[in-house]
């Protein structure tokens, strides 16, 4: 073998063997490139971080929906704090019961806050089912505001309550002159300590009837958003026109039968639970 290479490297003149071993090499890297291109790697194989698009946070309502229907049997708790245009019981927050009930087979019952006495009613039943009890303590208060909450919340939400969803519906009681999130932003703070486990929602009001409260509300959902809050915009379902609005309108804050039809539908749309009324 020694002797052929000898004649095959003496019969070619040297710069044939230069040319020769640059194309071996030229060669050789091609190759390496080339298996680097098809060979499957992963992050650990290249040493880069793995990347990935994230998917949004589930809303805090359908949430809820969600570890309801997986967990049929578990009993789940919601709380609702605000204001009188959610203490009809009649109006928008028993129709959520309802639906509930309806939708998910649970059965659901509701108490209503008693301003007057600072405690809740008495047990009013809203559907009947075969999975696992929810509970819907209901702390509208009518007239009062987020400090009165706070300084009642231990009796809304007592301590043998574990909540899974807090509803927060607060803005015709604030003060209108001042943005509404710095208002509501003590109840959340003060929420998120004690019940870190809960999920929270806060619902955007109707519009107020002979007054303009874009202002107050100027700003709010994106405040709740920077929180990684839910906002559940009720305002946006309701005329902006005079005439509108006062058709659906019991008084200058509270809806009427057909406002609170418009109340629910956006509630329920906000829940994944249909909307037909």
């Amino acid at each position: 073998m020694s002797t052929v290479l000898k004649r095959i490297a003496g019969s070619a003149p040297l710069w044939a063997w230069i040319v020769m071993a640059v194309c071996i090499v030229v060669l050789i890297v091609g190759l390496i490139i080339s298996g680097n291109r098809t060979a499957p790697t992963s992050p650990a194989q290249t040493g880069m971080a793995a990347t990935s698009v994230e998917e949004p946070d589930t809303p805090a309502t359908v949430k809820f929906v969600e570890e309801a229907k997986a967990n049929a049997s578990t009993p789940k708790t919601i709380v609702l704090l605000g204001d009188s245009t959610g203490a009809d019981p009649n109006g928008w927050a028993p129709a959520l019961g309802r639906s509930i009930s309806q939708n998910l087979e649970r059965p659901v019952a509701t108490r209503f806050w008693n301003a007057s006495t600072n405690a809740y009613g008495p047990i009013v039943g809203l559907g009947d089912g075969t999975n696992g009890a929810v509970g819907f303590w209901n702390a509208s208060a009518s007239g009062k505001n987020v400090d009165y909450t706070m300084s009642n919340l231990d009796r809304m939400i007592q301590s043998d309550v574990t909540p899974d969803l807090i509803l927060l519906n607060f803005g015709q009681t604030q003060d209108t002159a001042k943005p509404l999130a710095p208002q509501v932003q003590p109840l959340v703070t003060e929420l998120r300590s004690k019940y870190p486990n809960a999920s929270i929602a806060v619902i955007k009001q109707g519009p107020r009837q002979g007054s303009d409260s874009s202002s107050q509300l100027s700003g709010y959902a994106s405040a709740m958003d920077a929180e990684g809050i839910q906002v559940i915009d009720v305002y946006s379902a309701f005329p902006t026109d005079p005439a509108g609005l006062s058709a659906v309108m019991r008084d200058t804050v509270n809806p009427n039968a057909q406002g609170q039809k418009l109340w629910t539908k956006t509630v329920l749309a906000a829940f994944g639970l249909p909307t037909e009324q």
